[in-house]
């Protein structure tokens, strides 16, 4: 099995780590160059997602709003999360943004900032 490393930036401590094989699924397949698409395109750096995160979450993954509507660290509600994970990462598509591992929070975060800029969140 060859292991490959993607680091996402020398200021992001986080480094993702799959392993690809000739016995990959098509899912496997579709997450590592999902990883790969979103970290080569420079949309969004390190610092702003950080920041964004604080803004709209104080950094929380799990966060959920008084009203439950929005969800996760950059409090997606689930149809714009549904409708980017569709576009972007389909695995995640139907998933609770609140219940999604950091990275793939990072990684819709990414995914939606490439598409339409700080736009989606007015506030921060």
């Amino acid at each position: 099995m060859k292991k490959r490393i993607i680091r996402l930036s020398g200021a992001l401590a986080l480094v993702a780590s799959l392993s690809l094989s000739a016995a990959c699924t098509p899912e496997q397949v579709q997450l590592y160059a999902g990883f790969v698409k979103a970290y080569k395109a420079d949309v969004v750096s390190p610092g702003q997602l950080a920041s964004l995160r604080a803004c709209e979450s104080g950094g929380n993954y799990r966060a959920v709003s008084s009203s439950g509507r929005y969800r996760g660290a950059y409090q997606f509600d689930q149809g714009t999360w549904n409708s980017v994970a569709s576009r972007h990462h389909g695995l995640l598509v139907g998933k609770d943004p609140a219940g999604a591992h950091p990275a793939q929070q990072d990684l819709m975060a990414r995914a939606l900032w490439s598409e339409r800029g700080s736009q989606p969140w007015p506030n921060c």
